[in-house]
């Protein structure tokens, strides 16, 4: 179930940020702008993978008082709908035809 899960993550991340940049008509990438993408796709995994540890931290510590298994789905799909926007505004400020204008 993990595994479907960091996948959709994956996907939905990236489709956001692919819909971004076509929507600003920006086709060209430099070798810099393709590192920057592959490690906001690095970042963007180091902090879906802190859900396990929040777990893990609550089972040690708190011995589960925290029931956070309850919330799991909950947690995924802010996080994931948070993770997108971020993405997607990011991308059209970025690569935004105006930004000489809005700055």
């Amino acid at each position: 179930m993990v595994g479907i899960k960091t996948n959709l993550f994956n996907v939905l991340v990236g489709l956001s940020g692919f819909i971004a940049i076509h929507l600003t008509g920006m086709f060209e990438f430099i070798a810099f702008e393709l590192l920057g993408i592959l490690a906001w796709g690095i970042l963007a995994n180091i902090l879906f993978s802190t859900g396990i540890l929040i777990e893990l931290l609550n089972e040690y510590y708190f011995n589960g008082t925290l029931k956070l298994q309850h919330l799991r789905w909950l947690f995924f799909i802010l996080g994931t709908l948070l993770y997108c926007y971020v993405t997607f505004s990011y991308a059209v400020f970025y690569y935004s035809p105006f930004i000489d204008f809005l700055i």
